[in-house]
């Protein structure tokens, strides 16, 4: 159980991402660290004597050869960082691909950026109702709360989606599968232990 965020730029210099980032969020302390902290400057602790509760953004070029993955964290909404994704998109001439999945209630967002616009937005909004009607419970799920440009998607599924429908459509296999009808592939053969890298971002409330 947990929350999945990954959010992938096709462009292979992080630095010149790190930079795109501060142009548009207020960015304190870096550190690279070998592994994935997402909640590191959230708390104190001993690499981080700071009693502020900040945000941790993650960036790094672990999977892929020609990508570059940011991990955000998305507690202010999950359309929150879309207009600062277009710019970016736009700045750099770059596909964006943004994935979202809390497993815990299975909310999800699929969306794509390119050219400083927004081509596919898809969010499977959390919903449970039981509904009990002449001794017959009914249990109500998640739905579909937007599919914009979904009709654009090379993903038949995405495709025949509908509006308010209910849906449990997202887990990870069908991420991956979304992720590779965009061209995304796990190609870096980095090691997993010895090669993997995350630079941690203090991104200041």
């Amino acid at each position: 159980m947990g929350t999945f965020s990954q959010t992938s730029i096709k462009y292979n210099d992080i630095e010149t991402i790190v930079g795109e980032l501060k142009k548009y969020l207020p960015i304190g302390r870096e550190i690279w660290l070998d592994t994935n902290k997402w909640w590191f400057y959230g708390i104190p602790h001993e690499e981080n004597s700071f009693e502020g509760e900040n945000l941790t953004l993650i960036v790094s070029k672990n999977l892929t050869k020609d990508w570059v993955e940011v991990e955000f964290d998305f507690h202010s909404g999950l359309y929150f960082f879309d207009e600062i994704l277009k710019q970016i998109s736009k700045n750099l001439n770059a596909l964006i691909l943004l994935v979202y999945y809390q497993t815990t209630v299975e909310e999800a967002r699929l969306a794509k950026f390119k050219n400083g616009q927004l081509e596919l937005s898809y969010y499977e909004k959390y919903f449970y109702e039981e509904v009990v009607e002449n001794g017959v419970q009914t249990i109500r799920s998640n739905y579909v709360a937007d599919n914009f440009g979904v009709a654009i998607s090379n993903i038949e599924e995405l495709r025949n989606s509908k509006l308010g429908e209910e849906t449990l459509l997202i887990d990870y296999d069908f991420i991956y599968k979304y992720l590779n009808s965009e061209g995304w592939e796990a190609d870096s053969g980095k090691d997993f232990f010895s090669d993997w890298k995350y630079l941690h971002l203090e991104h200041l409330k």
